[in-house]
């Protein structure tokens, strides 16, 4: 993977993690669904990371 895209998606988990904490405590927003809003992002982050990596090694065949 790109050595640009791997600190960005770490910036985007602390993003998705802190949203969800402030939703949780200054909001009263339901645990439940601030936990899955993070399994959410970390989930589509994982997929689409892994379609960027395939889409790279096909590239370079």
């Amino acid at each position: 993977m790109n050595k640009y895209i791997k600190p960005f998606l770490v910036f985007e988990w602390i993003m998705v993690i802190g949203a969800s904490t402030v939703a949780y405590i200054r909001w009263g927003v339901p645990l439940y669904i601030c936990i899955g809003i993070v399994l959410l992002g970390i989930i589509l982050t994982l997929y689409f990371s892994k379609q960027y990596e395939k889409k790279s090694i096909n590239k370079s065949q």
